[in-house]
């Protein structure tokens, strides 16, 4: 398994042969949005390649503070097999993201769900990026409608507090966000990013 650096060149080969297919419309930034940010250098492709095949693949949105995980997904043939996890545990130990404390990562709310098999879902997806040494935080956001929960994976032993939590990925979403909407008013219509009931903005909770 090797972990590499994808060129502008092979992220739109990506983004229009996996991507496309891996998200939903709805959730799939512009390419022109991802090409924008590669040249501000505010955006970076990584993926797992097994004899110059992509076994999955890891899209960040960074800025001077922070970085998100945007984008993540494991060929449609090797789900469920440990790729995704192993993946991931290994992007920790990456030289591509060692300038980095840790990585901001966007979990679907379980609060937020609207059906049991919704919440199921949810469920498992936390589990999986839990087991693969991420911790939750006490901030959530809202962004076009849909609410989540902020967890983050430590790349070193200065964990942030929620309030750097907090701060860093108000300062992502602005730069990735900003372009595709019209205005202040619009953007604050689209995207909150806030505390959960009863937490304090320092320190980061340890779920039980």
């Amino acid at each position: 398994m090797e972990i590499k650096l994808l060129t502008p060149e092979e992220i739109r080969w990506l983004y229009e042969n996996k991507m496309q297919q891996d998200f939903p419309p709805s959730e799939l930034r512009p390419l022109k949005s991802i090409q924008g940010l590669l040249r501000q250098k505010k955006y970076r492709c990584l993926a797992c390649q097994e004899e110059g095949r992509i076994l999955a693949y890891a899209a960040f949105a960074m800025t001077e503070g922070g970085i998100l995980l945007d984008y993540y997904a494991v060929d449609k043939a090797l789900r469920g097999k440990g790729v995704g996890s192993r993946f991931l545990l290994e992007l920790k130990d990456s030289p591509f993201l060692s300038a980095m404390n840790y990585v901001l990562v966007e979990v679907e709310s379980l609060e937020s769900a609207q059906t049991p098999e919704e919440s199921l879902i949810r469920q498992r997806r936390i589990r999986f990026y839990k087991g693969c040494g991420c911790r939750a935080t006490g901030v959530y956001s809202s962004l076009f409608g849909v609410e989540y929960r902020i967890l983050f994976l430590p790349l070193s032993s200065q964990e942030p507090g929620n309030a750097q939590v907090k701060e860093h990925l108000e300062q992502i979403y602005r730069t990735i966000l900003t372009p595709l909407v019209a205005g202040e008013e619009e953007y604050q219509k689209v995207c909150q990013v806030y505390f959960s009931p009863g937490t304090a903005s320092q320190g980061v909770p340890i779920e039980q």
